[in-house]
């Protein structure tokens, strides 16, 4: 059985907010911080998610519903419903806790 937490008030499968920052590195304040807070309806996830392998972070599979409202998870699906793009976009946003694509440093042009 999964360890649960305080969340609430009320004992909860999913890790607190705290604790995601913690994991996803999120400085205080940032971008990747704001997002992480904003997407914390877990009751859009389906109960196993709490213990599935896809190490995805609660509040991106939540993102991800939000912005995906008409997906249909289809059960045995390995992927849990979710694309597998979205693991990389997440170890790229704990890179770039601003959320914003580096810029051309260079100062160069191409012609």
């Amino acid at each position: 059985m999964a360890p649960t937490r305080q969340q609430g008030g009320s004992q909860s499968p999913w890790p607190t907010l705290d604790e995601q920052l913690r994991e996803a590195g999120a400085p205080q304040g940032s971008a990747l911080a704001k997002l992480i807070a904003d997407n914390q309806d877990f009751s859009m996830l389906r109960a196993e998610e709490a213990q599935d392998k896809l190490r995805l972070p609660p509040w991106l599979r939540v993102h991800w519903r939000k912005n995906h409202p008409d997906y249909t998870y289809i059960p045995g699906d390995p992927t849990g419903g979710y694309p597998l793009a979205l693991r990389d976009m997440y170890i790229w946003m704990t890179l770039h806790p601003d959320l914003k694509a580096a810029s051309n440093q260079s100062g160069s042009t191409s012609d």
